[in-house]
């Protein structure tokens, strides 16, 4: 334990007669930073919440009605505080989750409070339940097990292990923002799929993810080695590591796709966040859409466009923000196109266009997780030169849209000047407006007087074929 640490969490949290409880007091036995500060007071915690507020600044306000906690927050480490449930300091760390959760140190000096032997955990880096109830008290505790033993590097000891899938039918009962938040901080964690795996183990995700237990044990076509289930897992660990590590997997272009990924998104996500998100979901509809032909080939058309509608219905329950969802929904629905512009190299400005507004506004997210998906794939009928070659790919259509987004210039026709000079209404009118702005994008309209030019001809072609197919 640092007493630095302790003494910088003094300073943060100077409550007197407090104990400090929970995750604080584990991270700082451990040796790990302490992050957010949580304590325990005998009185009541607005009122030390508040006082607290006064003396460090900040805003202090209620945090939860059950327990009757507060939350102050000033720009530095958040800190909890909860009154002491059962009348005494042991009787409250009893009602608390897992042994290595249940240790007090008084704020004020003193020795550590440790009725469950959780130090002795921490030094066999184990988890066990401070008591068979806990799962029943509060289910979310189901997702906090996995997420802490993975976080940790923790052993979940056996009747822990047998208790959480006993109760593990629980899992739903949270609320969906509590369940998202927990499964958010799952799959940021690094080697985010061996936290799914531990999730899976103790029946937990079947309950609070459903839709993906279908894709267990689903065949693929031969270009696969994994069934859906399996290959999800492994696009989720491969996009984490691209999205970590774009040096390596996109070279020169890395320092503005991590600057891309890194933009905030909602919900504390950024980009490269909601990729991980969106690789759980990506093939989600396959079980769904699966076919088997004549030949035995098998095919999932129409998987990406219901994999979004999928995403959009659990970010729905889990109630995610807005963007968060229309990002996850976007990365699904085409984490197909790159694939399709393999076979169309050597890309050009109008590919890279195209690409462009169809993934926008995350069209670098979008080629993480088209990637991650190609490179999870390394089937019988796979080829190492299949996977250099969508890797490649990516490459140029990165390097080709970032050319785009800095040359990027005002369209040369509004849509009201094309419907002046044309004669176009509605989405006739939407349908030049993107031909235009592609051609402007490819370097072939390059001023107003050929941008009108080349409207009037594409708007006459239009009449054309309307004339043609109506004989």
């Amino acid at each position: 334990m640092s007493s630095a640490e302790l003494e910088r969490i003094r300073a943060e949290a100077p409550v007197e007669g407090a104990w400090l409880v929970g995750g604080s007091v584990r991270d700082l036995l451990m040796g790990r930073p302490v992050t957010d500060i949580d304590l325990v007071v005998d009185g009541d915690p607005g009122r030390a919440a508040r006082a607290l507020a006064r003396r460090r600044g900040g805003s202090p306000f209620p945090l939860s009605e059950r327990h009757g906690a507060w939350r102050v927050v000033n720009g530095g480490p958040t800190v909890d505080v909860a009154g002491c449930r059962g009348g005494s300091i042991a009787n409250d760390l009893g009602q608390r989750d897992f042994t290595i959760n249940a240790i007090a140190m008084p704020l004020d000096g003193g020795e550590a409070v440790d009725p469950f032997g959780g130090r002795d955990d921490l030094r066999a880096e184990r988890i066990r339940l401070v008591s068979a109830e806990v799962f029943d008290d509060d289910p979310l505790r189901l997702l906090r097990l996995g997420r802490i033993a993975h976080e940790l590097g923790f052993a979940i000891d056996g009747p822990a292990r047998g208790r959480a899938r006993e109760r593990a039918s629980l899992a739903d009962r949270p609320s969906g923002e509590r369940i998202y938040m927990e499964m958010r901080r799952i799959v940021l964690l690094d080697d985010p799929a061996d936290g799914i795996r531990i999730l899976d183990d103790l029946g937990v995700l079947e309950i609070v993810l459903p839709e993906l237990a279908p894709t267990r044990g689903v065949e693929q076509s031969g270009h696969h080695h994994l069934d859906v289930y399996e290959h999800t897992l492994q696009v989720l660990d491969t996009a984490a590591d691209i999205a970590g590590h774009p040096q390596h997997y996109l070279a020169e272009h890395a320092a503005a796709v991590a600057e891309e990924l890194a933009r905030p998104v909602g919900d504390g996500l950024d980009e490269a966040g909601v990729v991980r998100l969106a690789a759980l979901f990506h093939d989600v509809a396959k079980p769904a859409t699966r076919a088997v032909d004549r030949s035995g080939r098998i095919s999932f058309l129409g998987h990406d466009d219901a994999g979004a509608a999928t995403a959009g219905a659990v970010f729905e329950r889990w109630r995610a923000s807005t963007a968060v969802a229309a990002c996850c929904r976007l990365l699904v629905r085409e984490h197909l196109r790159l694939g399709f512009m393999v076979r169309q190299r050597p890309l050009d400005r109008r590919q890279a266009h195209r690409y462009l507004r169809a993934t926008e506004p995350y069209p670098f997210a979008s080629v993480v997780l088209s990637l991650a998906d190609r490179l999870a794939t390394r089937g019988r009928r796979a080829r190492q030169r299949h996977l250099r070659a969508h890797a490649e790919t990516a490459v140029e259509a990165v390097g080709l849209m970032l050319e785009l987004m800095r040359d990027s210039s005002p369209p040369l026709l509004r849509g009201d000047e094309i419907a002046a000079l044309t004669g176009a209404t509605g989405p006739a009118i939407g349908a030049l407006v993107e031909a235009l702005a592609e051609e402007q994008a490819a370097g072939t309209v390059g001023d107003r007087a050929a941008a009108e030019e080349f409207v009037r001809e594409r708007a006459g072609s239009a009449q054309d074929g309307v004339g043609d197919d109506a004989g």
